[in-house]
């Protein structure tokens, strides 16, 4: 795919400056038409056709319409700056719907779910293991309890998880 210039993304700020554009959205629908460029150029437009295709529709009303849109969505009031989390912070000025929001919205649990999946699996392993080497098995040798603590462990991380994932996945609908 074609890459554009610095002259060439040049001329698209500041077409976008000459819509209008505030500093909060101007790198956010830059970046945006200079995707729609490159993808002209690689179709085999020059850049010329293209720009006025994408100027078509990023005229002034277009932009002025997602600015306001934007500014009324996303920005943050003084209240809730102060309750806000570091995450709701980074993603004020950026899409939320996409996923990468929810992912760091649930990353502590996953990490903590995944650990002690990970540590329940290997006491299961390690209990496995050593049963099978002394021939024998009891659950009051050091074996057996390393094999009910593991299976303590995964039990806990995978109801966890179940009971997270099935409120919306076995909602009644309504």
């Amino acid at each position: 795919m074609k890459k554009l210039t610095s002259e060439q993304l040049n001329r698209l700020h500041e077409h976008l400056i000459g819509n209008s554009t505030n500093d909060a959205l101007v790198n956010e629908l830059l970046d945006h038409l200079a995707c729609e460029a490159e993808e002209y150029l690689w179709k085999g437009y020059n850049f010329d056709l293209a720009l006025e295709k994408i100027t078509q529709e990023a005229n002034t009303k277009a932009v002025k319409y997602l600015r306001e849109t934007y500014r009324h969505e996303v920005a943050m009031t003084e209240e809730q700056l102060d309750n806000a989390s570091l995450d709701d912070i980074i993603f004020e000025f950026r899409n939320k719907a996409y996923g990468a929001y929810d992912l760091r919205q649930s990353y502590p649990f996953a990490l903590r779910s995944a650990l002690i999946l990970g540590v329940g699996l290997f006491l299961m392993l390690m209990a496995f293991l050593s049963g099978v080497t002394q021939g024998y098995w009891s659950f009051m040798s050091t074996s057996g309890i390393m094999w009910m603590v593991g299976v303590c462990g995964v039990a806990y991380s995978l109801g966890t998880w179940f009971l997270r994932k099935a409120p919306y996945r076995y909602a009644m609908p309504t």
